[in-house]
């Protein structure tokens, strides 16, 4: 048992996602102990029967490990049970948020052999150790699984009290040239905890209420590895990184005196910010802030368990305007008690504040309260269908207004920017002068489409002919390949793989003695 294939289900480019940082995790603490693992990453990589015979063949792994979230798990059981029939006897095994809360019904699926959750590192390594010296996995906490067509739980694991036991994150085994390639930033953690208990969230039934730290000295090593990896922005990925201001700053600090020059963001909470503390912020490297603040209505954030109010959001924005830190807010539509009026307040309250903003519609996952009390708060639930999870589409009914209303609300919301856009688009066409921040965000937008294309389409794996090894001829062969492939214009794909190469997305290789255009 010392093969472990682990597997990231598909999950929509539309959603700007990250490479599987769990996994990631997970992967180093095995590889540390002994175990032979590979990631398959199937938002990146081709999600075919073909590939999973190629792995099969190539890595013949003893267990198969899936994760997934709610909108990915039937995803992610589609490909195990592919798998599955590739390697009749392989042991299969899921983690992750979804599968913790919902363990009974991921297991009566029939493809799932053991459920690991929580924290996956000790717990996983230890199934594993058991299963390899064929003793009762019973014995192992954190675990779920059927015998004789009983679901057995074994009880809860303690959270890991020292992380600093965990390696870096084995970022190593998987093609983060291909999230480069699109600007999409590089995650870490500086911690594990949530302090806080929002009824819609399931962070703190994840990594507890207590905050678990990494040595600062060790952040800061990790910040500065990942700083010369050649990424835009570097994103700290803490539940709430703002939580402790004097370990905030010292990071800061750190950064600072090894003259790291490198834009990261992180996430926070209005009432955990203050001028002093975003100068320091700033003066490190941090250009953006993503704040959570859900609604525009004050009774709403009070029933949710937000713990905080509309003025401290209103002086948040004001801090980091005043500071030079990009404000980001994120909304809820569909909370307990909302209605026409509280909707538009918020969308009220979002335009007063100024800042960029995206609206999310709730989905009540397995594990939240909110699931948990439904008819205590009000909601119906109306599908648990785990495909329509994904936050864009109404899953549940607040009874203060229609599933369908809300629907309409957020989706004109997102096609009055796309309408933006093109507009703005159609004016730079036209010679006609834009602002400095919209021909950014235009940029941004067609190199993501750009690099999407690649990479769905496997536009670089198929390109086989480079025809010299000498820099300017390879590219612009690669160019001419690109434009009859994508139609976009020469001047746009030259400057693509220019910069791609410069940040190390795109390299030649050598395969079958021949040169070979690869993702690095």
């Amino acid at each position: 048992m010392k093969k472990i294939l682990l597997i990231n289900p598909p999950y929509p480019f539309e959603e700007h996602p990250s490479a599987p940082f769990g996994l990631m995790s997970l992967a180093a603490y095995l590889i540390e102990k002994g175990y032979e693992v590979r990631i398959e990453d199937y938002i990146i990589e081709q999600n075919s029967i073909e590939r999973y015979k190629s792995v099969i063949e190539e890595f013949n792994p003893d267990i198969i490990g899936a994760t997934a979230v709610s909108m990915t798990v039937k995803k992610s059981l589609a490909i195990l049970r592919e798998y599955r029939s590739l390697a009749p006897g392989v042991i299969t095994v899921m983690g992750g948020a979804h599968a913790t809360f919902d363990s009974e019904g991921v297991l009566s699926s029939g493809i799932v052999d053991y459920i690991v959750r929580g924290e996956g590192e000790i717990t996983f390594t230890e199934l594993l150790n058991a299963l390899s010296e064929k003793r009762d996995t019973a014995a192992v906490n954190g675990i779920s699984y059927i015998t004789d067509n009983i679901i057995h739980h074994t009880p809860d694991r303690e959270l890991i009290e020292d992380i600093n036991i965990l390696p870096y994150p084995a970022r190593d085994i998987i093609a983060l040239s291909k999230y480069k390639a699109m600007d999409l930033p590089v995650n870490m953690i500086t911690a594990r905890g949530c302090p806080h208990s929002c009824i819609f969230c399931l962070g703190r039934k994840m990594v507890g209420s207590r905050l678990r730290y990494f040595n600062i000295e060790r952040v800061i090593d990790e910040f500065e590895l990942l700083s010369k990896m050649g990424f835009s922005q570097i994103n700290i990925a803490d539940d709430l990184f703002t939580s402790n201001k004097k370990r905030c700053i010292a990071i800061c600090d750190g950064i600072i005196s090894r003259g790291i020059k490198q834009p990261w963001s992180a996430f926070a909470r209005v009432d955990t910010i203050s001028e002093d503390l975003l100068l320091k912020l700033k003066e490190s490297g941090c250009t953006t802030l993503c704040f959570g603040i859900e609604s525009g209505n004050q009774e709403i954030l009070d029933r949710v368990k937000k713990k905080t109010d509309l003025e401290k959001c209103r002086a948040a924005a004001e801090m980091c305007r005043n500071t030079g830190i990009t404000p980001m807010a994120s909304y809820i539509l569909g909370l307990p008690g909302e209605t026409e009026e509280t909707v538009m307040n918020t969308l009220r309250f979002a335009g007063e504040l100024n800042m960029d903003f995206g609206i999310h519609i709730l989905s009540p996952f397995p594990g939240t309260e909110i699931r948990e009390k439904a008819e205590e708060y009000g909601i119906t639930i109306l599908t648990d269908d785990w495909d329509l999870y994904d936050a864009n589409q109404s899953v549940c009914s607040t009874g203060g207004i229609t599933p369908e209303r809300v629907d309409a609300i957020v989706h004109g919301f997102y096609r009055s920017l796309e309408k933006y856009m093109d507009e703005t688009a159609l004016k730079k066409n036209r010679g006609e002068a834009i602002s400095l921040r919209d021909d950014s965000m235009l940029r941004h937008v067609e190199l993501y489409k750009f690099n999407m294309e690649l990479i769905e389409k496997r536009l670089i794996e198929n390109y086989t002919d480079p025809g010299s090894l000498d820099t300017g001829e390879f590219k612009k062969n690669l160019s001419i390949y690109l434009k009859e492939k994508t139609g976009r214009n020469n001047d746009f794909i030259s400057d693509e793989i220019q910069r791609m190469i410069t940040k190390g997305c795109l390299g030649i290789i050598w395969k079958d003695s021949l040169p070979q255009i690869s993702w690095i």
